[in-house]
């Protein structure tokens, strides 16, 4: 068996010198300079071509820009006292959903405030304006104001005053009352309110004008009570005028409150038999009403009575003679000064303004103006006045 391993044959002399003789051939070509060499054809690039040049981008400023100016928001517009917008109650400043109630006459109602059996009243927080005055014997009386919203249950209807012959006329009202002293009701009939802008028991009319409500713990004379929509009716249907006619200048109104008021969170005011406290409640920007320390409500809606102005004038107070050659001296009456001038002040925002009341003409409706001479402005809402003596009464304001 042949051996696996053992020495390589020898390579055949003829192919060792072929292969010398290649690396030998190889080797001398490798050593030529190479311009020797046959040059190559070169293979042609693409044309490099020169950048165009693009222009830098605008440096970013390293300064502190320039604010934009902030806009002064406008100052709230100041509502009155010469004129007001079609749509805008010129008694309150407030706008009303329909204009049409501003085209019929307002309604001046006599409402019972003593003695205090008579609280609460029905309705009184629907009146746009309702003026405290003084009556007889040291009690007060409420004379309410209706125009841009009525209600339907409206007391106790009680007796006229001489202070009702100037306040319906400063608003062109129509007067509306049950009774009155002798001399007062013929102070009526001489007065050019009657016998078209009245509407009383006195003259006629009953019911459904009037209506009683009586109660076990009520003196009859307070059972008497009537409807804003049916005394309108009587309006109409008696042909009474219906455009009301307002004097200028009258209340001026802003939502914002002028310079120079001071705190205002309470006032105390003490008539001779009754005792108001007006407190300030910013969650409804009104003030709300005590009197003889309860809370005064509206019967109607069980709420307290709250007024986004309070507003207290000082006045001439004087008893006089009525008729004297008639009724031989027996027929006296409270009369109040209120076409003039005098002081005032006014709550509102919890703040008080002092200033001046004016009225200078028997049709002529009240006008304000702060110490200065400016329009004293109100807020837009309803407007309590309270009417004292001028020398006697006294505002007590608490911060």
């Amino acid at each position: 068996m042949p051996a696996l391993s053992g020495p390589r044959p020898a390579t055949p002399p003829v192919l060792l010198i072929i292969a010398v003789l290649l690396s030998a051939g190889l080797f001398l070509a490798a050593c030529q300079p190479a311009s020797a060499q046959e040059p190559d054809t070169p293979t042609p690039l693409p044309p490099t071509s020169t950048p165009t040049d693009t222009p830098a981008p605008a440096p970013t400023p390293t300064g502190t820009p320039t604010p934009r100016p902030t806009a002064t928001p406008a100052p709230p517009p100041v509502i009155g006292p010469e004129a007001y917008p079609e749509d805008v109650n010129p008694l309150t400043g407030l706008p009303v959903s329909d204009p049409a109630v501003l085209h019929r006459r307002p309604l001046l109602i006599k409402i019972s405030n003593a003695p205090p059996v008579v609280r609460p009243q029905s309705g009184i927080s629907y009146a746009d304006l309702i003026f405290e005055h003084y009556a007889e014997g040291g009690w007060t009386r409420f004379t309410a104001l209706f125009y841009s919203q009525g209600a339907p249950h409206i007391g106790s209807v009680r007796s006229v005053r001489l202070i009702d012959l100037q306040l319906a006329p400063a608003y062109d009202a129509l007067l509306v009352f049950s009774g009155g002293s002798l001399g007062v009701i013929d102070s009526v009939r001489e007065s050019p309110l009657y016998p078209y802008n009245v509407i009383s028991p006195q003259f006629g009319y009953g019911e459904p004008y009037f209506v009683r409500f009586p109660r076990p713990d009520l003196p009859f004379e307070h059972t008497l009570f009537t409807s804003s929509d049916i005394l309108w009716q009587w309006a109409d249907e008696h042909n009474v005028r219906s455009e009301p006619r307002f004097s200028t200048p009258g209340l001026a109104f802003c939502e914002v409150p002028p310079d120079g008021g001071a705190p205002a969170g309470a006032a105390r005011l003490e008539y001779s038999r009754e005792s108001v406290l007006w407190r300030y409640d910013p969650l409804s920007g009104a003030y709300l009403r005590w009197s003889d320390g309860v809370p005064h409500t509206d019967a109607l809606t069980g709420q307290q009575i709250a007024f986004e102005n309070v507003i207290v004038i000082s006045a001439y107070h004087e008893e006089v003679d009525l008729f004297p050659e008639k009724y031989f001296g027996t027929e006296k009456s409270l009369y109040i000064e209120l076409q003039g001038e005098g002081p005032a002040t006014l709550l509102r925002d919890g703040q008080a303004f002092e200033g001046r009341w004016h009225r200078q003409g028997p049709q002529d409706q009240f006008a304000l103006t702060d110490m200065n001479g400016n329009p004293l402005l109100l807020r837009p809402g309803r407007t309590f006045f309270q009417i004292i003596r001028a020398g006697f009464e006294q505002l007590i304001v608490e911060p």
